[in-house]
């Protein structure tokens, strides 16, 4: 699910007028206090049809709407939308779409719009754009690149930006102004990605993360006129899968989590001027793996990580870190994500069945925190 931080990750960032009765819709009192000490619920399933999906799934917020994204196992990209009251149906565009896709989405609202990023099996690289109500439209940006794994967009002031990892191993970037691409530029300089990039805004700049083949989480930031150039965040370790990074207002610092080769979670947090180093987690017994996923709502960084044992585990930070690591259940897979809605935070994910769920965040925790089960949603009048 690849949107918006309240301390200025961009996906999932606006209001939403309806906040009131959505709230209760998704499983939260209106107007209750998010408070942290909680966990996430129950699980409910997305969409009512009997579609499975092959990688993450990703939800923004563009106007009055939620945008849930998936691909499914069939290799056509997939959406569904809550309009206040219920969810939508999945839908496909299997008619115009140009090729199938593979790996995961890269939603992002951008300028009160919808824009979805799409690796092709053909190695191309896809731009769709759209809204409920409207015509949606396929644009072909690779230039003269193909592209292998995920891509990543991100809005910052007034540009897009889209990341992904060419052919020839290296990342690069594309800056979209509304009207023109400016086409393809390396940000990566000679590392070599060996996953998706990520990136997110941070201090005025645009910071880009990857994983090298080399096993070292990379960074590099621009100003707005040049990049820093690439360099390798301190620490003694060897990471594994996508590196996830969240501007952290409280303390004007940006925090980066990841998974090191042995199946730990860490750490490192940048406090302006240098890295802390990495440090791994303590009080988590199991392994984890894929790309983390971290929020920020309320000055409290909700973290989660899908463990190898097909479980995901989710703890806080408030200004101070704790031990404390929550169980969420069975049947994850692949990147957890989150995103605000109304007064809540919720959790989505793909599960091992190949279904897509999301749970609302329960502060206290709850009765229903670990249940595996899910309730069926109310489903849209009509279909």
């Amino acid at each position: 699910m690849k949107d918006a931080l309240v301390s200025g990750y961009r996906r999932a960032r606006r209001g939403i007028a309806v906040a009131g009765m959505a709230a209760v819709l998704l499983g939260v009192a209106a107007g209750s206090a998010l408070a942290a000490g909680g966990t996430y619920g129950k699980a409910e399933k997305v969409g009512t049809e009997d579609y499975k999906y092959a990688s993450s799934t990703y939800a923004i917020n563009v106007g009055d709407y939620v945008y849930q994204y998936a691909n499914g196992e069939d290799g056509w990209a997939y959406y569904t939308y809550y309009d206040g009251s219920s969810w939508g149906p999945w839908i496909s565009w299997a008619d115009t779409q140009p090729v199938k896709v593979k790996w995961e989405p890269a939603p992002v609202e951008y300028k009160d719009n919808n824009y979805v990023f799409y690796t092709g099996e053909d190695g191309h690289l896809y731009h769709l754009s759209g809204a409920v109500g409207t015509d949606w439209t396929w644009d072909d940006i690779s230039g003269d690149y193909q592209f292998q794994y995920s891509p990543y967009a991100n809005e910052n002031g007034d540009y897009l930006y889209v990341y992904a990892t060419a052919t020839d191993g290296y990342v690069y970037y594309n800056q979209y102004d509304g009207s023109t691409w400016s086409g393809w530029n390396n940000v990566s300089g000679e590392s070599y990605s060996a996953y998706e990039p990520y990136s997110v805004e941070y201090g005025d700049y645009e910071n880009a993360f990857w994983t090298a083949d080399d096993g070292k989480v990379y960074w590099n930031r621009y100003d707005g006129s040049a990049w820093s150039g690439p360099k390798a965040l301190p620490g003694d370790y060897e990471f594994k899968y996508a590196p996830y990074a969240v501007e952290y207002a409280p303390e004007k610092s940006l925090y980066a989590y990841a998974v090191t080769k042995d199946g730990e979670p860490a750490w490192n947090v940048f406090d302006g001027k240098k890295w802390s180093g990495w440090k791994p987690y303590k009080g988590l017994d199991a392994k984890v793996k894929y790309q983390p996923n971290a929020y920020v709502y309320n000055d409290v960084q909700h973290l989660v990580f899908t463990g190898a044992d097909g479980h995901a585990y989710y703890t806080e930070y408030a200004g101070k870190w704790t031990d404390d690591w929550k169980d969420l259940g069975k049947n994850y897979n692949y990147d957890p994500y989150q995103y605000s809605y109304g007064d809540n935070v919720y959790l989505t994910y793909t599960g091992k069945d190949g279904y897509v769920y999301y749970k609302p965040y329960a502060a206290g925790g709850g009765d229903d925190a670990n249940d595996d089960t899910y309730a069926e949603p109310t489903p849209t009048p009509g279909y």
